[in-house]
């Protein structure tokens, strides 16, 4: 059937999904290598863990643990999912897609748990895929699992929930749900939660070898079928935890995730990348660039606009607009950010009678730009006309990585240059800091994006 997009102001409002990331053959996908500058990210992610797409070679290193950085919302996990397409396709890897956010607390989250999670989605796509692995194989696990956590656990309702995993039954399925019962109790914000993360630090050593020993199985299963050779753990939501979660999940444990032996890529928050705190432990050097409507030289880039619009045009049908121009107005608006796009999308579905016309948009921007208005300081703005002036510095101390994770600040071109959020640029408090700022120091001026 032939995907027509909404005709209905109401319709269009209802559909829009922030967190949602477009799963393969999704009729509103969109490409946008040409427009991220993004065209060569794919080979360079799939060379890291040892495939040439070009000539198939391949060359897999023993271990691989690598961050992919970008903007929140700026559609990190619908790229991931074409990539896993691809390394999926090539038999050379069996890819295991793990969301953090579906099977645990987003608020909440340490690397033991993000552990458990890839091991029990691992074992859960074998088992739905019709592997089998031997008792020999699963044991390690199942004793390590038995002896820290089932056999430790003090609080009398949760105890009663693992327990019962664990008297599920042997092999694959049996394992699968003993895994499900320890991630359903975290997530429920269990009382044991410190307790069972206590256990998992004591005997990590032990859980390393056997979570390793496991994959190790798994590969063999793979290997023997002519299905794979690796298993790769694409885990994804990780970029949206809270800062002190993300500090302590990619800087202080990052040890105990280089522990596992296996290939996997974690999304994550790109102020991280500037923070100087992950001291070459983890790979991190992948950024997925935002999409971009000017170059750094303030020339257009049209591939951007095309996108952008494209993007636009598949969630509300080009009839609800009243001409081009609320179109462009609402790409350039958004700086490039996918989900600000559909941010400015909603607040024109919310106050729009039949047609999104000038106005709307302009009470759209407007709306959009107060949200910013709550947290900047005349500081920030000070900060930010400065990017602007000068979009090749900007600076990595604590006020830059704020206003990055904040998205008042985007970064284009993998870094190599930052300019402030359109609608940050229509505030009062932006043109005072503009207009305090020594004329010396303005570039030439350069088209808003």
């Amino acid at each position: 059937m032939t995907y027509r997009p909404p005709a209905n102001i109401l319709e269009v409002l209802q559909k829009i999904e922030y967190e949602e990331a477009l799963p393969a053959g999704d009729p509103r996908f969109v490409e946008t290598q040409e427009a991220r500058g993004s065209e060569r990210t794919f080979s360079r992610l799939a060379r890291k863990f040892g495939w040439d797409p070009v000539s198939d070679a391949f060359f897999p290193p023993n271990e691989k643990h690598a961050l992919f950085f970008g903007h929140i919302g700026s559609g990190k996990t619908t790229e991931l999912r074409r990539y896993a397409e691809r390394l999926n396709a090539s038999r050379r890897y069996y890819v295991v897609e793990v969301d953090v956010l579906l099977k645990l607390d987003r608020n909440n989250l340490q690397y033991s748990e993000a552990l458990m999670a890839m091991a029990e989605t691992l074992l859960e796509r074998l088992l739905g895929d019709g592997y089998a692995l031997d008792d020999d194989a699963l044991w390690p696990v199942r004793e390590w699992f038995e002896t820290a956590i089932t056999t430790r656990s003090t609080q009398r309702e949760a105890s009663a929930e693992i327990k019962a995993g664990a008297q599920a039954g042997g092999g694959l399925p049996g394992l699968v749900k003993l895994f499900a019962s320890f991630t359903a109790a975290v997530k429920t914000g269990a009382s044991q939660k410190d307790e069972w993360r206590q256990q998992i630090r004591n005997r990590f050593t032990t859980l390393a070898a056997a979570f390793s020993q496991l994959i190790r199985a798994a590969e063999a299963e793979l290997q023997a079928h002519g299905r794979a050779e690796r298993v790769f753990f694409l885990v994804d939501g990780t970029d949206k935890m809270r800062g002190e979660d993300t500090r302590q999940f990619f800087v202080l444990d990052a040890e105990q995730l280089l522990a596992i032996q296996t290939l996997a890529i974690y999304t994550a928050p790109l102020h991280l990348k500037f923070g100087g705190l992950l001291g070459g432990k983890l790979d991190a050097d992948m950024v997925l660039p935002m999409i971009k409507l000017h170059e750094r030289d303030g020339s257009r880039c049209q591939a951007g606009w095309t996108a952008l619009t494209r993007l636009l045009l598949l969630r509300a049908d080009r009839c609800l607009f009243a001409a081009d121009a609320e179109i462009e107005q609402l790409a350039e608006h958004s700086g490039g950010h996918p989900r600000e796009l559909l941010r400015l999308l909603r607040l024109c579905c919310e106050v729009a009678d039949d047609l999104i016309d000038g106005a709307v948009v302009q009470r759209a921007i407007a709306q959009l730009a107060a949200d910013y208005r709550y947290f900047l300081r005349p500081s920030d703005y000070a900060l930010l006309v400065a990017v602007d002036a000068n979009p090749a510095q900007g600076g990595n101390d604590e006020a830059a990585q704020d206003l990055l994770h904040r998205l008042a600040l985007m970064q284009y071109n993998d870094g190599r240059w930052r300019r402030s959020h359109p609608v940050v640029r229509t505030l009062e408090g932006y043109q005072i800091a503009a207009a305090a700022l020594p004329a010396a120091a303005v570039e030439p001026a350069v088209p808003p994006g």
